[in-house]
């Protein structure tokens, strides 16, 4: 296997990955029925946050 395969091989699986965490994660908040405003982070990554 050369190189180059494995590196595409090793990120696609690290994005396959990172998609099977973010997803659920993702959907969970979206489904929330308050409105999160410009303070919450996951949909206004950049605002600054509010302590």
């Amino acid at each position: 296997m050369s190189t180059l395969a494995y590196a595409v091989g090793l990120a696609l699986a690290v994005l396959a990955l990172a998609a099977i965490v973010v997803t659920p994660l993702s959907l969970a908040h979206a489904r929330t029925a308050h409105d999160h405003g410009p303070t919450c982070w996951w949909c206004h990554p950049w605002l600054a946050r509010r302590r």
